[in-house]
This record gives structure tokens, C-alpha cells and sequence, in this order.
């Protein structure tokens, strides 16, 4: 049996969906910095390859659509501490050979937390996971780890 075709949408029918001041939005509690949210935004959702950039767009919507319908509950808390997220830039790239830029957001202690004790090998593997890779991977996988605590902060959990 043949695979089933695979049909690739062309990159005016991804960026006609794609709108870039959303996803500056839903980065507004957490990023307060107006040129920090558009650096991010820009990383998840005008950068890297097109399915990428339009997953991003989908999924982050999604959660700020899940966070708008409860946010009738308890008022935002504050963020709790982070972590930085590197931007894993190469050596030649690196100011002065100093260690990785970061990027301006931070990934949510508390979401790791939920899954492993701070300072196991687990915590640390988890917290590898999500801030490593490209920015459109990264960013993205800290943005939906700190939405995705909010919710569950909000929810009592």
C-alpha cells in the first residue's frame, strides 16, 4: 500500500494565520520588556522552519485560550523563581568567550518541580530538555512550561 500523501501548504497559507502581536500578548505577564517580547516572538513564530513557526503559533494560542477561560479564577500570582534558558550560541559567537547569552525569559522552577526533586539527576535531565535546541524549540517549550504552570498555580494544583 502506498504512504499516504503528504501535502506541504505553502508559506503564504502559514504566515496568513500567523499573527505575531498574540503571541506578544500572551508574553506579557511574564516578559514585561516590549523589545524583549518581540525578540521572543520573533524566535517562536517569524524564524526557523515553517512548521515550526506555525505549530508555535497554534499551541501558544490554544494555552492563551485555555488561560483567558480561567482566568475568572484567583488573580495571577507573581512568577516564582526561574532558571536561565541559554542560547546555546557557538564559541565564536559568544561576547568576550563568556558563557551562553540567555534568553529574557525564565523557565519555571515550580513546573519542574511537579516532576522531580531539585537537584536529582531527573530535574536536571528535564530542565536540559526543555530550554536545549533551536530558539523556536526553546522558547517555546519554556513559554508553554510557564503558561502551563500558571494554569495549574491557578487551579489550586
Amino acid at each position: 500500500m502506498p504512504p499516504p500523501p503528504h501535502h506541504h501548504r505553502s508559506q503564504s497559507a502559514v504566515t496568513r494565520f500567523i499573527r505575531p502581536e498574540e503571541i506578544d500578548a500572551l508574553l506579557e505577564p511574564w516578559v514585561p520588556d516590549a523589545e524583549d517580547r518581540r525578540f521572543l516572538t520573533r524566535c517562536l513564530v517569524e524564524e526557523g522552519p515553517l512548521h515550526h513557526r506555525g505549530a508555535n503559533f497554534v499551541l501558544l494560542r490554544l494555552l492563551g485560550e485555555l488561560s483567558r477561560a480561567v482566568a475568572s479564577g484567583p488573580e495571577r500570582p507573581a512568577p516564582g523563581p526561574g532558571l536561565p534558558v541559554p542560547m546555546r550560541l557557538p564559541p565564536h559567537l559568544r561576547p568576550d568567550r563568556e558563557d551562553d547569552a540567555v534568553y529574557p525569559i525564565r523557565l519555571p522552577e515550580r513546573a519542574v518541580e511537579r516532576l522531580a526533586p531539585r537537584g536529582s539527576r531527573d530535574f536536571d535531565a528535564i530542565v536540559d530538555c526543555l530550554a536545549d535546541g533551536p530558539p523556536q524549540h526553546a522558547v517555546a517549550n519554556v513559554l508553554m512550561a510557564t503558561i502551563l504552570d500558571d494554569l495549574l498555580r491557578r487551579s489550586g494544583r
